[in-house]
């Protein structure tokens, strides 16, 4: 993904929320305006960000971050790091509050000829303006791939030696106005080989590199917590770190906070389903929901928007266990829920 993709990305309009249909009205529709009617639904819920109590309190904690970066002295700064498993959803609540700032960033910015905001970073110099750029890691990345993607991100030339292109990859964020640089799977870092330590420090110094014009790092990745970002001692020093977790229901406090996610997905859901009834969520299918997913947000909005559009195509208008158990799920969430019915069985065999 280069800029100008980003900035597409960013200020693409979400889609409007689809008509909402009565039974008779879903019944009455030729086969043809059904189909066109169910399409612009799909396309609607696909689309959908449920925030949450856990993500504010990111996204409040990020802006806290990079504001306080900004105000600070030239130097190292504090480094934001979001972490936690896979399908928690830590990317998708970053990338929500990375495009939101850079829409905020760049309302009063002039346009270039690509449509891009342009700034002045000196008096005779324009250039394009980004000032969140979002990079996704690739594989195995070392000192040079993690310079190369940021150079490609401004459709620069990545050539040269690996600290030619450090150099070059600094630059290029101040002169496109950067104020925060997001890695999504830093977790894809090559740490673990004899170089391991120099990717290491580049993390270290792309911090205080980017802290000389007092823009701000954001680490994005999958069980941070025990890779060898967290064994540096410096890194450790710096890190502000945030992490998601899947929702439990053992606990009071837990199962409320489990609730609260499905009253959200309520809120989208029930109006286009006629015949389910208030609480059919957080109440009548929170169980099931979550044994089928659980807790993991991924698992949980996936299985609810299938099974809503599978309610819509069937006639039934309203989500049932049968919905919700016809929905095939990631390995992960499969195989955890064949774990929960093997101890559930082991558990009966003894009474």
């Amino acid at each position: 993904m280069d800029s100008l993709a980003w900035h597409l990305a960013c200020t693409r309009p979400e889609l409007p929320e689809p008509p909402r249909y009565t039974s008779d009205g879903w019944d009455k529709m030729t086969s043809d305006n059904r189909r066109r009617a169910v399409v612009a639904l799909r396309k609607w819920m696909n689309g959908l960000y449920v925030e949450t109590d856990e993500t504010r309190a990111v996204a409040d904690r990020l802006t806290d971050i990079v504001q306080e970066n900004s105000e600070t002295g030239p130097g190292a700064k504090a480094i934001a790091s979001v972490t936690g498993a896979s399908t928690l959803g830590k990317s998708t609540a970053v990338r929500r509050w990375a495009t939101r700032k850079y829409v905020e960033s760049i309302i009063d910015a002039p346009k270039g000829p690509a449509e891009l905001p342009t700034w002045n970073p000196q008096p005779t110099i324009d250039a394009d303006l980004c000032p969140v750029v979002w990079v996704n890691l690739l594989s195995g990345s070392m000192v040079k791939a993690f310079n190369s993607q940021i150079l490609e991100f401004f459709r620069l030339s990545a050539t040269g030696a690996a600290h030619q292109t450090s150099i070059a990859a600094v630059r290029a964020l101040a002169r496109h106005g950067a104020h925060t640089l997001v890695i999504d799977d830093l977790h894809l870092l090559k740490t673990d080989w004899k170089g391991g330590r120099e990717v290491l420090d580049h993390v270290k110094y792309m911090n205080t590199e980017l802290g000389e014009f007092n823009a701000s790092l954001i680490l994005v990745g999958t069980d941070l917590e025990t890779s060898d970002v967290m064994s540096d001692a410096q890194l450790v020093g710096r890190l502000q770190s945030m992490s998601f977790s899947p929702y439990g229901i053992e606990t009071s406090e837990e199962q409320h906070a489990w609730q609260q996610l499905l009253y959200g997905l309520e809120g989208y859901l029930l109006p286009h389903l006629p015949r389910a009834s208030e609480g059919l969520l957080t109440s009548q299918l929170a169980g099931p929901i979550w044994k089928r997913s659980q807790g993991y947000v991924g698992d949980a909005t996936r299985l609810l928007r299938i099974a809503a559009l599978a309610a819509i195509a069937d006639g039934t208008h309203t989500i049932t266990p049968e919905h919700l158990k016809a929905v095939r799920l990631s390995k992960r969430a499969q195989a955890a829920e064949a774990e929960i019915d093997l101890r559930r069985r082991s558990k009966q065999s003894r009474v």
